[in-house]
């Protein structure tokens, strides 16, 4: 028996991941991995007592490509004779109309198809054909991203009614299970492109850090997570318990409230799960919240200032009430962190085309991109609507927004972090032309760049930069 079959056995085995009867909705994409995982699961089906139905969702994100991808995942479940649903959506439509990145747009897109092809056919599993590899990617990718417990823990082999059977195998021996037995499988032309920081990590980080630091380092790095997970389910566990002792009321979807007393005899690192787990609580998600938002909310409890009030994204507003610290969602954007007249929130949201044009009706400009060459940057101080930024930093998932609740960046050769609303102070920004003002930020809500301002620190060019992405305002 392949070592790969033996592997996904033994996961299935481990984490319980199926009972004789289950219908298994398998997630093929038509990529070696998932295909992998359709054929090994095939051969141990009978054994195990369990019935197979493919899912394929056509991101229509290649053109023909995608649909050559479709052809193939079809092909595929005549040959094994093996139910096959396969939808088509537009992705890039969608994304415009959700104001969020593509990849975010195609994952919960996905999800939704999973979900509902799950309910059709009466499934009770979904398999996803996530390996050892792509878990050591996700644990270096949150850490760069400066992620807890959680985001170091990785993927779970299950969160039902996902399982991921190829949790033990690594990315070789996929490839080796399909030489052995000649199995063909499709390949993802945007999988080679250093254009998202997985991509980066996989192509890029992982080789240098397997070459010049330890061969070990994907093991390694899967093994850490197993460590993580078990440690952040058991601080999950006191959380759960501190988070009933010490929330005073709760009404769903409105409003939630800490007793400030009980809170500040804990923990720091339980401080801070309680605080993220009221602010999901209230706001529905933890998207859009930031280490900086944790540390805010915070200081309401250490410092325990009567009426001290911060906004935090997506209309949440946190208020100390003397005795107690309040989460509650607002209907329109209030006072705190942010008092002044001038907030303009907006939730327009535009992707930016690179290269291209991409126009800005509301702030009446059309923002132009080219990616160049670093030797072929000429800085220029004195050009407001322009910027040069670290195109290998920014990523090419760039949205273009308006001023939001909470916004705050790193302007070029600061220290901290700033206020956006000082910085249009500063900038002498007047305040009837704020709401107007284009900001720029990365796929995860990080403002990039301010339009006429100031670029954010971390996206400057640098000596070291290859790949230049030269932006320009055209009225």
């Amino acid at each position: 028996m392949n070592s790969l079959t033996v592997k996904l056995k033994k996961a299935l085995a481990d984490h319980k991941m199926v009972v004789p009867g289950d219908c298994v909705l398998v997630g093929v994409s038509g990529g070696p991995d998932s295909v992998a995982l359709l054929h090994a699961l095939s051969e141990v089906k009978d054994e195990l007592k369990i019935e197979l139905v493919i899912g394929h969702l056509n991101h229509n994100a290649r053109g023909e490509e995608s649909d050559r991808d479709a052809e193939f995942v079809k092909g595929l479940g005549d040959s094994l004779q093996v139910k096959t649903l396969i939808e088509k959506v537009d992705v890039m439509a969608h994304q415009v109309t959700n104001k969020a990145s593509f990849q975010e747009t195609a994952r919960y897109l996905r999800q939704e198809f999973f979900l509902k092809s799950m309910r059709q056919v009466g499934a009770s599993k979904i398999a996803l054909g996530h390996t050892l590899d792509d878990q050591a990617e996700t644990v270096l990718m949150n850490f760069l991203r400066g992620s807890g417990l959680k985001g170091m823990g990785g993927m779970s082999p299950v969160r039902l009614p996902y399982i991921r059977p190829l949790f033990y195998c690594s990315r070789s021996e996929v490839i080796d299970f399909l030489n052995d037995r000649n199995i063909s499988y499709r390949v993802d032309s945007s999988n080679e492109k250093v254009d998202y920081l997985r991509n980066r990590i996989r192509l890029e980080l992982i080789p240098l850090l397997q070459e010049k630091y330890n061969p070990r380092i994907k093991e390694n790095l899967f093994e850490a997570s197993g460590i993580f997970r078990g440690d952040n389910d058991y601080l999950r566990t006191l959380e759960k318990h501190e988070f009933e002792r010490i929330v005073l009321n709760f009404d769903k979807d409105e409003t939630l409230s800490m007793d400030i007393e009980r809170f500040v005899e804990l923990p720091l690192a339980l401080k801070r799960r309680l605080i993220r787990r009221g602010i999901e609580s209230v706001k529905g998600d933890l998207r859009k919240i930031s280490f900086f938002h944790i540390q805010e909310t915070l200081r309401l409890f250490d410092k325990n200032e009567k009426g001290k009030r911060i906004d935090l994204p997506d209309d949440l507003q946190i208020l100390c009430r003397g005795d107690s610290v309040e989460f509650k969602r607002i209907q329109e954007p209030s006072s705190g962190i942010l008092t002044d007249k001038d907030r303009g929130t907006s939730n327009w949201m535009r992707p930016l085309r690179i290269p291209g044009e991409t126009p800005v009706e509301k702030a009446g400009l059309t923002l132009k991109t080219e990616i160049i060459d670093s030797a072929e940057t000429k800085l220029s101080g004195d050009q407001a609507n322009q910027a040069f930024l670290d195109f290998d930093k920014t990523g090419r998932d760039i949205m273009i927004r308006f001023f939001q609740a909470g916004d705050r960046l790193q302007p070029l050769g600061m220290q901290g972090t700033k206020k956006l609303k000082s910085l249009f102070i500063d900038e002498k920004v007047p305040q009837e032309a704020r709401s107007t003002v284009p900001i720029l930020t990365t796929e995860d809500n990080d403002i990039i760049w301010v339009y006429g301002t100031r670029i954010a620190h971390a996206y400057r060019v640098t000596p070291g930069t290859n790949r230049v992405l030269f932006i320009k305002g055209l009225s």
